[in-house]
């Protein structure tokens, strides 16, 4: 009789013996049903060879574990302490408006790489692709948790495709000088004329803008930092850290921005001074870190103010909206004032390195797609070069 093959019955059968790479202690496997020698010895060889090739094809068992299952424990155990509040309700939203409905009461081990495929590709005709990818990004996260907890043999997660982009999608919004010009004429009589200047003249994100503090600015040094940002959690605004390490900063300020925010601070202080018990003191959530409470502040000097001390908010972005929208040839977007100030470094050769610092980014490949986006600027420039040089 062949090596592991033995007959039981009228059928043959095979066994082998392998080592479990997690636990580390050896397992029998063993397979029958086969109507001759030749059949078995095929079938062992087989299952030896996807062992070499994936251990846990063959070591492991697809448990019966609904994806609900699978979902709570991921928050319940993991995310609550190594992942932000914001990430986790992002979670909760992806998997009960999609996740949930569809494969909530499924076995993980028996959803289809096929099936979330064509889900996907169906959300086409009413989502973006970017919100299509932050799903895909999900299904990767709990599907290799579920891997990792060897709920199934296989993660099915490579074999998943995705819809292509549009055409139009993703591509960095720039504005010109003239729309930037034309925006700040129109909301020079708003209160919102401050976080425009502020993000046109240092790329910030929304959020990080109307989370400066006076106490932020170093008069002597001319530099901004930035440390937090407001956002809206748990039903109030908060002060919070940054969306990552990197966005933590400090920003050389330009003497345009600089001047105007040392007459703003000046003003403030006047019209503070002017209103008395009438002006506004604010009360706002500070978080303090993980499985710590907020605390509330009311002594926070912000610069996003209104005349009467009144807080300002990132909401504010949907009212500048609305009026570019009504009023004005370009709709407006403060993310955009963002890529426009990368574009800018890039166009007049910052070193990528001071570009990524200053716009506090994590990875040097969201710094240099900026320096890959050429600009109008960028083309007249090798135009003129190439003319001198006689090319």
């Amino acid at each position: 009789m062949a090596e592991g093959i033995r007959k039981r019955g009228e059928k043959y059968s095979f066994r082998i013996n392998i080592k479990d790479p997690v636990t580390d202690k050896w397992k029998n496997i063993e397979r029958g049903g086969f109507t001759t020698i030749t059949e078995a010895r095929q079938a062992r060889a087989k299952l030896l060879a996807e062992y070499a090739e994936s251990p846990s094809k063959v070591v492991v068992e697809d448990k019966k574990v609904t994806l609900t299952q699978v979902y709570n424990e991921f928050i319940e155990k993991y995310a609550n302490f190594d992942r932000e509040k914001s990430t986790i309700r992002r979670y909760d939203c992806l998997f009960r408006n999609h996740l949930q409905p569809q494969w909530g009461d499924a076995k993980i081990a028996k959803i289809t790489a096929n099936s979330i495929s064509e889900y996907l590709f169906a959300m086409t005709a009413t989502h973006s692709y970017a919100y299509i990818m932050s799903i895909h990004k999900f299904i990767k996260v709990l599907w290799g948790f579920a891997f990792e907890k060897q709920y199934m043999r296989e993660n099915i997660f490579p074999k998943i495709t995705t819809p292509k982009p549009d055409s139009s999608e993703g591509q960095i919004k720039i504005y010109t000088e003239e729309q930037l010009n034309e925006f700040e004429k129109r909301f020079e009589s708003t209160h919102s004329i401050t976080a425009f200047k502020i993000g046109r003249a240092t790329g910030v994100r929304c959020g990080e803008c109307y989370g400066l503090l006076w106490g932020d600015v170093d008069w002597e040094n001319h530099t901004l930092s930035i440390s937090r940002q407001m956002v809206w959690e748990d039903n109030m605004w908060t002060l919070r850290n940054t969306k990552t390490k990197a966005a933590i900063r400090t920003i050389d300020l330009q003497d345009s921005i600089y001047y105007y925010l040392k007459d703003l601070r000046e003003k403030q202080l006047r019209q503070k001074e002017q209103l008395g018990p009438a002006y506004r003191v604010n009360r706002i959530a500070v978080d303090m870190g993980r499985d710590k409470p907020k605390v509330i502040r009311d002594d926070l000097e912000l610069i996003n103010i209104k005349s009467n001390g009144e807080l300002l908010t990132p909401d504010s972005e949907k009212f500048l909206g609305r009026i570019s929208r009504k009023e004005l040839s370009v709709p407006f977007k403060y993310h955009n004032l963002r890529h426009t100030h990368a574009s800018w470094l890039a166009e007049h050769n910052v070193p990528a390195i001071v570009t990524k610092k200053r716009l506090g980014h994590s990875k040097e490949e969201t710094t240099l797609r900026y320096y890959q986006h050429i600009t109008q600027g960028m083309r007249d420039d090798l135009l003129s070069k190439l003319n001198q040089s006689g090319e």
